[in-house]
């Protein structure tokens, strides 16, 4: 492929939740062309995908290096296989990185800038509570976290060479996007339609310490903003910054407000959780389904019902400062609870509940 100009995006693990959101916002930026990296592409992608296995040196080589002589840019956003609430192995994810960067840095010579996707649990933040809120400066954890062998690989790769590298550290990922199971804003309200369907007010599935905590959510439209922002500043060049809507909320204060949108009655914290209440729901749900001529769902694969209870386990604050973006330049904010209301307008539209 010829050199040219213009920047040329590559974004590994486009065909995730994250890449997905990442792609469509740069898909509107005719000054950024890109190519999607994933292990299985869709099949219906707007824009153009190369498949890799990044765990596979080779592969990579082979399937990366004709796109490098074009590359200025690489989004990485892509995970090993994992389900919510689950460990994730610091070598496997290390190692994707190290490939990718293998095959592509060495002959990459217009690359100008690498930008990783991490977030707070960098904070270790789903092992114990730490002062909020989260700086981006604050000590690491004394625990194996596939973020901070990202960081170290990237940071000395980066020595003595022209090209950036930023990470962002958002929390919560919410978007408008139709089959995916690691949606807490589906979850949520798939769970409040089957208790609806069972006469029962809105049970919270945690304890009272998880439902007056304060958590936090990243808009993923948001996020892709603030990566093109951090992609183009000199000020973020090797930063990286909190990103998360900026209005952190209790479920105890988010919880009524569910409740209305679905006309139920809001109940408190009754210890539980998301995956025991799912058990045997599935009739249920599609009697409803049927009856209100809702899109096929099935509840044991498209509702990841242990990323719910992996996102209410935590029994302590969970927030994130967002200054240090603002000092740079990135001001942007989202109304968490009108986000959560026009993701269930949005189900509505698309007749995922009734």
């Amino acid at each position: 492929m010829a050199a040219t100009e213009q920047n040329t995006l590559l974004i590994a693990g486009g065909n995730g939740n994250i890449g997905r959101a990442i792609m469509r916002h740069f898909g509107e930026r005719p000054s950024w062309p890109q190519v999607g990296l994933a292990r299985r592409p869709p099949k219906d992608s707007a824009w153009p995908f190369v498949s890799a296995d990044l765990l596979d040196p080779g592969v990579c080589a082979q399937a990366l290096k004709p796109l490098a002589e074009d590359v200025t840019h690489i989004i990485y956003a892509a995970r090993y296989n994992h389900s919510g609430g689950k460990p994730e192995s610091a070598s496997i994810n290390g190692a994707m990185l190290r490939n990718l960067l293998d095959a592509v840095e060495p002959v990459a010579p217009r690359l100008k800038h690498i930008h990783l996707v991490h977030g707070t649990k960098y904070y270790g933040h789903a092992i114990r509570p730490s002062a909020t809120p989260y700086r981006e400066n604050d000590p690491r954890v004394p625990v194996e976290l596939f973020y901070y062998e990202q960081q170290d690989l990237i940071t000395e790769r980066q020595r003595g060479n022209s090209w950036a590298w930023s990470i962002s550290r958002p929390h919560g990922f919410c978007d408008l996007h139709i089959g995916e199971a690691r949606s807490i804003t589906l979850l949520i309200a798939v769970y409040a339609t089957v208790l609806r369907e069972l006469g029962l007010p809105l049970i919270y599935p945690g304890t009272r310490a998880s439902f007056e905590a304060r958590t936090q959510f990243t808009w993923l439209p948001m996020l892709a903003r603030s990566i093109e922002w951090m992609m183009s500043t000199p000020a973020c060049a090797n930063q990286a910054y909190n990103v998360v809507n900026g209005d952190a909320l209790s479920w105890a204060e988010m919880w009524p407000m569910i409740a209305r949108y679905f006309d139920m009655e809001a109940g408190g914290p009754e210890g539980g959780s998301f995956e025991q209440f799912a058990v045997g729901k599935n009739a249920v749900w599609q009697e409803s389904a049927a009856r209100h001529g809702l899109s096929p769902l099935d509840l044991s694969t498209d509702v990841q019902w242990a990323y719910g209870d992996y996102f209410l386990s935590l029994q302590w604050d969970v927030v994130s400062d967002m200054s240090k973006a603002a000092r740079d330049g990135f001001t942007e904010t989202v109304d968490t609870r009108k986000m959560w209301m026009d993701s269930f307008d949005f189900y509505r539209r698309n007749k995922l509940i009734p």
